[in-house]
């Protein structure tokens, strides 16, 4: 999410991108028992296992309980929007590959969830809704092959394509801060009912303004003044106050203030952005081509 972060929840519009990362899943239906027996990679390597008898989703053998636990509510859910999911009885072999480190916060689960709504044949925003209660942005991201314009109309996902790829691309980057980022907990300390029909409006209006900058210097006053408005509704300080304040450009929160990506923006050359970053132990980096999925440009 570039901007409209927590005021999405409240029918902001909201710049957001889909990545290049992304997680796949492939079911293989067996003779045996009537169980899902699931695996989760990150690229070749074993990174959660579970086992869960049908058809009550008993979990019967983990090697992480809160990750199965989640994959259970997750099916539940799925199998209540659409009681004819896993019908056939037998093993189900689920295999879920992902090519890049879930810590960094940048959509596992709503890839996930989306991938699960394909194999259930139901809603994945209504899936992420009972699960998640989030806006729904980042299940869009995971189905679109362009950056997206996002907001809540009565409460019902609306979306379009995005034109941002910008001519000062080569200026932007995500850096990863080494700690991940809870947004349900972020969001959750957050009191949505001071937010005003005038701060939604000027985040709606500041996404629009984002996308549409034509320049560098454009680009960096509509950032830094989202970044000022978000602090004054959160009572936070902007990421970059608190830890790029010699930076020489601009520092972006995303999602969750205090932890995932941030986005920085400046016009310096690409040896002293990595160089600052990688003197501060922040060494996963990626430049806007290497991270942005936009289907033109593949």
């Amino acid at each position: 999410m570039i901007s409209g972060e927590y005021l999405v929840l409240k029918g902001a519009r909201s710049l957001a991108v889909p990545l290049r990362f992304g997680q796949k899943l492939t079911v293989a239906e067996n003779e045996g028992m009537s169980s899902i027996s699931w695996k989760s990679m990150i690229n070749s390597d074993l990174w959660f296992k579970a086992t869960l008898l049908l058809p009550d989703f008993q979990i019967v053998n983990t090697n992480r309980s809160d990750l199965s636990e989640t994959l259970r509510r997750i099916l539940v859910a799925a199998k209540a929007l659409n009681p004819h999911f896993l019908e056939v009885k037998c093993e189900y072999q689920v295999t879920s590959s992902m090519d890049f480190d879930p810590q960094w916060g940048i959509g596992s689960s709503s890839s996930l969830i989306s991938n699960i709504a394909y194999w259930a044949d139901c809603d994945p925003f209504k899936l992420n809704y009972l699960i998640f209660n989030g806006s729904g942005y980042d299940i869009a991201c995971a189905r679109s092959l362009n950056p997206i314009v996002y907001e809540l109309k009565d409460d019902q996902p609306q979306y379009r394509k995005a034109n941002f790829y910008p001519s000062f691309h080569k200026q932007l980057y995500f850096v990863y801060l080494n700690q991940k980022q809870n947004s349900k907990d972020s969001i959750r300390k957050l009191d949505l009912s001071k937010i005003t029909a005038e701060h939604i409006k000027d985040i709606s209006n500041l996404t629009i303004g984002i996308e549409q900058a034509t320049n560098l210097a454009t680009f960096q006053s509509k950032i830094n003044q989202h970044e000022a408005l978000i602090a004054s509704i959160t009572y936070q300080k902007p990421i970059k106050t608190m830890l790029f304040n010699d930076f020489s450009g601009s520092v972006k929160s995303l999602g969750a203030w205090g932890g995932d990506f941030v986005l920085a923006a400046s016009s310096e050359s690409d040896n002293n952005i990595c160089k600052y970053f990688k003197n501060k132990n922040l060494n996963t980096i990626f430049r806007y081509d290497e991270i942005v999925f936009f289907e033109k440009h593949n």
